[in-house]
């Protein structure tokens, strides 16, 4: 797994919880910003500095 699918994976995850979070009415709906902000982070970093 290449640290850009690592992050295409974060994001992903991280759009999903929210909604499965309000669904379920389960506090993993705060992890999912996070997620999506780290994914980001690393897909912008990997661009700036990476091969």
């Amino acid at each position: 797994m290449t640290v850009r699918t690592f992050a295409i994976a974060l994001l992903i995850i991280g759009a999903l919880l929210p909604i499965i979070g309000w669904w379920a009415s389960s506090p993993v709906a705060f992890v999912g910003p996070a997620l999506l902000l780290l994914g980001a982070l690393l897909l912008w970093t990997r661009g700036q500095h990476g091969r």
